[in-house]
């Protein structure tokens, strides 16, 4: 099969099976075998408040931060809001919505499964420690750096780029080298598919992905500027957890990433850095709330 990757003049004949870009709707995909909610058990009655999401076993159970960034994103959130939670290690099949995370309230509420926004409402509702409100109209703008211009090259990255096979394997892949090839496949074409309909381009630049990235970078750093927190707040907020989820785990310490080009986005940006550092000690190290 042709590739879309670099610089072949069009795939405009290369369609992704419909139930497979269904399947990316909820990126990343994993696949495991069938399992009810866990919320359903009456073994599962419990006290906090519980975060499904893309975690190893024994990260979970200290705590440690997701290697998913839309997971990382809540993690953080509900550490910034000083909630006392459980982080659950759990898959997208496991999820009423099909994708991860998701948040069970405590036994003692209505243990209906909140996502994105409702998650959101949920910390407002319950934090201990207030979040920073932004009403600035440059949020949207900003926002979508993280959407358009970072996710795609972390896509690529991860998700299509040899060199990170060995870490796409151990965090996504079953062992069974039976299901992993099919499986493999499945999100290369996904991510393809993904990567496409986000930059709106007929093929693949690598280096354009990761220039891309770079600017998105190099302008939430101009955005920064010398404050602690993004937009001049007085503590850290949603938007500051949206952007650590990404500073983190694309650091080398964080994942063992083969290829080092996305971390090299951070380049020279010293701030961000910082901000990344800050944030982590806030929420998982000497500073915890």
């Amino acid at each position: 099969m042709t590739s879309t990757i670099d610089s072949l003049p069009s795939n405009r004949w290369f369609v992704v099976p419909g139930p497979i870009r269904n399947l990316f709707n909820h990126f990343p995909l994993h696949v495991y075998s069938p399992e009810d909610l866990p919320a359903r058990s009456p073994a599962s009655v419990h006290q906090r408040p519980a975060l499904y999401v893309f975690v190893a076993d024994e990260d979970a159970l200290t705590g440690m931060p997701s290697y998913n960034p839309s997971c990382l994103k809540w993690q953080t959130v509900l550490r910034i809001a000083g909630i006392d939670f459980d982080t659950v290690p759990s898959n997208n099949h496991a999820s009423p919505s099909g994708a991860l995370p998701f948040l069970l309230p405590p036994a003692s509420q209505v243990s209906k499964p909140l996502t994105g926004e409702k998650i959101h409402k949920y910390v407002r509702e319950h934090a201990v420690h207030e979040l920073s409100s932004i009403t600035s109209p440059r949020l949207e703008a900003y926002q979508a750096l993280l959407t358009q211009n970072i996710r795609p090259a972390w896509l690529y990255v991860l998700y299509l780029l040899p060199a990170n096979a060995s870490l796409l394997k151990s965090l996504y892949l079953p062992s069974s080298i039976l299901l992993r090839a099919p499986l493999h496949q499945t999100l290369h074409a996904a991510a393809t598919s993904e990567i496409l309909k986000t930059t709106r381009r007929a093929t693949i630049s690598p280096s354009q992905l990761l220039a891309d990235a770079t600017n998105a970078m190099r302008a939430l750093s101009s955005l920064l500027g010398e404050d602690k927190w993004f937009f001049g707040a007085d503590g850290p907020g949603l938007f500051d957890a949206d952007v650590f989820a990404y500073t983190y785990l694309i650091d080398n310490n964080a994942l063992a990433w083969q290829d080092k080009s996305l971390s090299q986005c951070l380049g020279g940006l010293d701030n961000l850095k910082r901000h990344r550092e800050r944030l982590y000690k806030k929420c998982w190290g000497d500073d915890t709330l």
